[in-house]
Formats: C-alpha cells, structure tokens, sequence
C-alpha cells in the first residue's frame, strides 16, 4: 500500500487541518502531526495529534481525507502518514517532517494553522489559475513549490498561509496524454469517436489528475505544504462548459451526460472533497454519502454518479462554493456550475445570471455578516476586465426593450447578441447583465473594500471600480485582481487583440467606474506596457491590516507581487500599484 496521489494538505483553521492522499490499495492509514517546537526540542510531544481512516473506494481507486482537531492556532505541524499492518501496527515509515541542513530537497510535509481573528496579523496568499501540460514554457507552480523548499527557514515570514487554485488545474478537454491509463472496462458505456478529444470516463479524468500533480516534484512539494483550496472552470470538464443556458441541453443532446458525470464525480473526489470537509455531514449530502461509504466499505461510485447525474439535470443543486475562515474571510464562488439552465426554451431566454438567485443570496447575507470589514471574493472568472473589453461583453449581455411595441426587433438583437457571445467566448461577469448589476447593487452599499481574485483570461492584471467617480469613506472600492496563468499560452492574434482593446484605462458602464491598476517592473517604477502581463506567473498578495477609528483593524493595506520563472528559478517579475483612499 503506496501514496498515488498526495498528500495535499487542504481545509484549515486556527484549530483544525484537513490532509487528503489517494493510495495504491485499500487500507487502513494513520495521520500524525507534530508541532515544530516539540520536534526542535526533541522532547516529549504532548502535542501531537494523530487519528486513523480507512480508506474509501471509488472506482477501484482508493481515498482518505483526514482531519485533525484540537490543534494550536498559528502553530507550524510536521505530518507523517503511515499505513497499518495487519497487527495494527503502523509501518516502519522514514521520517517526513522538517527538514535538516542538507536534506532540503526531501518533500516537506508540514502545515500551518491560521492566526486567531483579532490578532492583528497580515494574511498572505498565493494564487492562480489555468495550468495545461502540453503548453510550452515554465510551470510557475512548480517554481513555486521550489522555492517553498529553498526558503524553508524562512516559512514563517515568507511562505503564504494558502495556496488558491482557482480553475482549469487539468486541462481534461484536450488530447488524453497518457491514455494508457484509462481502463475501459470502468466506463458505463463506450465512448463514441464522434466525441471530442479529451477526457470522457471517471479513469481518464483521474489519470489527469495524477499527472497534474505528481509528475513534478515542484508541485508536490507546493501541495504537501500549503493550505490549498480549488474551485473548477471550464477545462476540469470540457471548454465553454456552461457558457450559455442552452449550452447543457445541446451537449447532452451530443453525448456528453456521462463526460459531464464523471467530471464532476473526479473533481469532487481531487477537489470539491477538501474544500469542505470541515463541515458536518449535515451541511452538504455528499459528505453524509462518503461517510456511508466508509462504513460500509463499498464502492462508491455508482451512487456518486447517481448524485451528479441529477445535478446535471438540474434536479439538485451541487452547492459548490464555500467559505474560508480567514481573516480577513473568504467567499469561494461557483461561477460556471451554478448558471441557470434552459432545457426546454425554444428562444434560448433565460436569466442571465452567472450563478443562481440562491447563491447570490448566500453571497449577500455572507457580505452582510462581513459588512464591517474588507473581505475577499473567489471567482474563477473576471468581474472586472480590461475596459473596453468589460463594455464590449456587457453591451452583448443587456437585453433592451424586451416587451413592448419593439418586442420582435428586440429577440431578433438578443440571438445576435448571443453568437457574438458565444463565437467570441463571453462568459465572465459584465454578459451575464443579471449578477452583474446585483453584484454592483452590493457593492452600493458597503463602506469596506470588496477584493474579487480571478484567473480564466491567459494574462495577469488588476483593475479597481467604483459606484462613484471620486473616492468616498462611504462608498467601497471593487478591487479586480487576476494572475493567470500558471503554464499557458493565447495565441499571438489574441494577444494583439487584448492589448489594442486595453490601450483603453478607464472607462464608466453598468454602474461602476472601471479603471486599471499600473503594474510596475520590480526594478524602479516602470510601468509594463498596458499594465498587462503577458507570461507564466503566480500572485503573492499579502493584506496588512490597518488601524481605523476606534483601533479595530478593518481596513487593510494591499501587497501583490506576480512571480514567474526566469533563469530557472522564481523570481519577482511585476508588482501592483495600489490608488488608495485618504
């Protein structure tokens, strides 16, 4: 019984962490987790919290997710995992924590609890997006787990407490890579040659997985370390997935249910599944099946098929996003699973809406909660684009003189309208005209900052919006961070096209002045052309709180650096220039 997958640490808080691991047969595995003082001192560990699962099947491929509790808050942990032999005993394991001068190279399996709120503490993060295989040039995500390995000791000061992977971590959607891996007789049913390339079964999007992750030792090193949350796009099933309400009733109409299914079962299992595990069984059904299964010890993948089959259909609602306790706090959305749908319209007329009414309530409420502070949005798609980009899907998006006199003229401009959305791949917040001006309704009436980080586009920026042309203590400001992608390319035609429209910085639609945020060089003040950054890169962005009226810390000052990889290592490569409110 070997690691085939893993270990990510994923979910943790100031008293908890969860480490997820996919193993090579079924088994019983003990997690153990010491704090790095006990392991410095080498003294006796009083500490140390260690609990034991068995794993869970699901199409013959075998899982555990544990999590700890009762841990220390801002407290570094080494972790071993160690199956169980038949006696009950654990295995003879080398051990795997903290490194010793010269061992830098070994994989550091360690983790970080979160600072209690209140501590006055800045948050540091890492983030990004769009990380495809084939693609040429450097994978900034494995520079990344790298560098974690060459400025250990300085973890405390350097290191980010969570890695945001934020869409498209498998391209699934293009040629299978190692399709030796796919076992058919796993498959439902045979997978057609009229189906577009890419992944179509749970066993090939599994192997997509494995390769993403543990092909590089950059990577699994990234993973091993850090706190990591993922939410999908469009490539962890297949592209422009979900682009428009019809898009879902064609796909099946060509063949795609069980491509959609068993996409959605792999990335709950190598995503959605860590993200939540810190919630009670009660609060999402997937979590109560995958304790029965673990009980029972069958084989799960059926019903999980089952279960998504009815979330394609629309006859469930998967509730994808979820909430990391940081502080400040972070709301994940799901932006491209949770579009409303239109199965039976002839006109293709649906709400346009970038996720449902439900989640946008949540959102609402959860904003409400938070109306104090700054806080942090995930979505994997843009709000916020470059200007004349963002007013060019917002005016495909609006629909005007729906009723009336001018009714006919109007559907006939709403299906142009839609081609262009589609042919031009318009699918981020401005076309969905719907959540876009409830999404500027919310931001109306905060007087704290809201943070949206993104990926998706292929190139990295930030934009920054208001509901008000000047700068008021009353009014937040919207700010549009984006750092894609990790290992991937646009085309030399898109790039041309992006920059010519970005040659505009500002500009007023749908309720907000949009204007964009100069990126500099990391040496001296000079600006990159169009404030685009057009390579490999992952975001570093830290958030210090700062002292308001009365001394509470609601206010924060940003930091955000973009890394890529230049002479074979990590380097600084553009910095973000903030306009801040007196």
């Amino acid at each position: 019984m070997q690691l085939r997958v893993g270990p990510l640490v994923r979910a943790v808080s100031a008293e908890s962490a969860a480490v997820w691991c996919e193993w090579t047969a079924a088994g019983e595995v003990e997690l153990k987790a010491v704090p790095e003082q006990a392991v410095q001192e080498q003294a006796a560990i009083p500490l140390t919290r260690s609990t034991r699962a068995r794993t869970l099947c699901v199409g013959g491929h075998h899982y555990t997710l544990f999590r700890l509790t009762d841990l220390q808050p801002a407290t570094w942990y080494a972790y071993t995992l160690t199956p169980i032999l038949a006696s009950g005993e654990p295995a003879a394991v080398a051990p795997s924590s903290f490194p010793s001068t010269g061992a830098q190279q070994r994989l550091i399996q360690c983790f970080r609890t979160l600072d209690l709120p209140g501590e006055g503490q800045p948050l540091r993060l890492a983030y990004g997006s769009c990380r495809n295989l084939s693609a040429p040039g450097p994978d900034t995500l494995s520079a990344f787990g790298t560098w974690l390995q060459t400025t250990f000791d300085e973890r405390e000061t350097l290191w980010p407490r969570l890695l945001l992977l934020i869409g498209d971590q498998i391209y699934a959607d293009e040629g299978m890579r190692r399709r030796k891996k796919a076992v058919n007789s796993e498959r439902r049913t045979p997978v057609e040659s009229s189906l577009p390339p890419g992944a179509h079964s749970f066993e090939e999007f599994t192997a997509l997985y494995e390769e993403a992750w543990m092909e590089d030792a950059g990577v699994r090193q990234a993973l091993a370390a850090l706190p990591t949350y993922m939410i999908f796009d469009d490539h962890e099933i297949t592209n422009s997935w979900n682009i428009a309400p019809s898009w879902l009733a064609q796909a099946l109409r060509r063949g795609l249910e069980q491509t959609l299914v068993d996409g959605l079962v792999a990335y709950w299992l190598y995503q959605g599944w860590g993200n939540l595990c810190a919630q009670s069984v009660n609060e999402h059904p997937l979590l109560a099946l995958m304790q029965q299964a673990a009980r029972s010890g069958e084989d799960v993948l059926d019903a999980l098929r089952a279960w998504m089959s009815k979330a394609v259909y629309g006859e469930i609602t998967p509730h994808w996003h979820y909430e990391i306790p940081t502080t400040p706090p972070i709301f994940v959305a799901d932006v491209r699973a949770d579009r409303p749908v239109a199965f039976h319209s002839k006109t293709e007329e649906a709400p346009a809406r970038i996720m449902s009414q439900k989640q946008m309530e949540e959102l609402r409420c959860w904003l409400q909660a938070h109306a104090s502070t700054t806080v942090m949005l995930v979505s994997s798609v843009p709000a916020l684009l470059p200007p004349a980009i963002g007013l060019t899907e917002y005016l495909a998006g609006i629909r005007p003189f729906q009723r009336g006199l001018l009714r006919q003229p109007a559907h006939l401009l709403a299906a142009l309208q839609r081609q262009l959305a589609q042919h031009m791949s318009f699918d981020h917040w401005p076309v969905f005209s719907d959540t876009w001006h409830e999404l500027v309704g919310l931001l109306a009436t905060r007087q704290r900052d809201l943070i949206i980080l993104s990926g998706d586009v292929h190139f990295s920026y930030a934009a920054q919006a208001r509901t008000t042309l000047f700068p008021t203590k009353k009014r937040a400001t919207l700010y549009q961070l984006v750092a894609s992608p990790f290992r991937n390319t646009l085309s030399k035609g898109n790039s041309d096209l992006i920059r010519g429209q970005s040659a505009i910085k500002r500009l007023f639609y749908g309720g907000l002045h949009i204007a964009m945020l100069p990126l500099l060089r990391p040496w001296g003040a000079k600006h990159i052309p169009h404030d685009l950054l057009m390579q490999n890169a992952i975001a570093l962005l830290t958030l210090w709180p700062q002292s308001s009226e009365g001394g509470d810390m609601s206010n924060y000052r940003l930091q955000q650096l973009y890394m890529g990889v230049k002479d074979g290592k990590m380097r600084e490569i553009a910095r973000t220039a903030f306009e801040y409110r007196e």
